[in-house]
């Protein structure tokens, strides 16, 4: 074997910083799909999203309301966001090692993903209650 061959199979990964905007992109959208493929709770939270969306367009939101949605939406998937770098980082230091610590990062990071949500639940109530409640009066009637 020569020099050749070993540099045919050199790692070809990335660990410089971005030279250019196109590339911060498109590693900035690679992480997204990351996120995507690897986490269930996200895949929910895009769905939850989803619904509300279509619910608040419906319903005919105004533009406060939207506001108030869209914090709280955005507010639950950087937290997930958040998570996930938590339990990657965690995970490459302790690898299949059990450390206590590594426990308390990760649960606190899952926690703040439970807050941010339980916060997305309260906006979501106080937000469509007065379009749902008389729909849902008349249903059960």
């Amino acid at each position: 074997m020569d020099s050749k061959d070993n540099k045919k199979k050199e790692d070809t990964h990335q660990v410089h910083k971005n030279s250019h905007f196109v590339q911060a992109f498109g590693h900035a959208m690679a992480g997204i799909g990351e996120l995507l493929v690897r986490e269930r709770n996200m895949r929910f939270h895009i769905f939850a999203a989803c619904v509300v969306l279509i619910v608040g367009i419906y319903v005919d939101l105004g533009r406060s309301d939207w506001l108030w949605i869209s914090v709280a939406v955005f507010t639950v998937i950087s937290a997930e966001f958040l998570n996930t770098v938590v339990e990657a980082i965690v995970d490459l230091i302790v690898g299949e090692n059990y450390h206590p610590l590594a426990k308390v990062a990760k649960d606190v990071a899952s926690g703040g993903v439970l807050a941010a949500a339980a916060f997305a639940i309260v906006v979501g109530i106080l937000i469509f209650q007065p379009y749902l409640l008389p729909n849902l009066q008349m249903i059960f009637k």
